[in-house]
């Protein structure tokens, strides 16, 4: 019995990568914590460097910008431009 070639368009979720400038978030306490907002909000930190955020979606789905951008302006940390970003 022969098995079936996968189907490249079976699988249609599309990854995207979000760039956030965070300009407040420069101390290593600062990344750590921003971090962890960012996770509790279901996103995948890709890259934390000072004053930007590289982040992807974990569910698969466009971010709640609003609850995010609130949430950091919340902890201190004001996300001043958001991103999507070509690779």
């Amino acid at each position: 019995m022969r098995t079936p070639d996968p189907n490249p368009a079976s699988n249609n979720t599309q990854v995207v990568r979000y760039r956030i400038q965070l300009p407040a978030m420069v101390e290593p306490a600062s990344l750590a914590e921003v971090r962890a907002l960012l996770q509790d909000q279901q996103l995948i930190v890709d890259q934390l460097v000072p004053g930007e955020a590289r982040v992807t979606s974990a569910t698969g789905s466009v971010p709640d910008w609003e609850m995010i951008k609130r949430t950091l302006l919340a902890a201190g940390y004001p996300a001043e431009h958001t991103t999507t970003e070509d690779d």
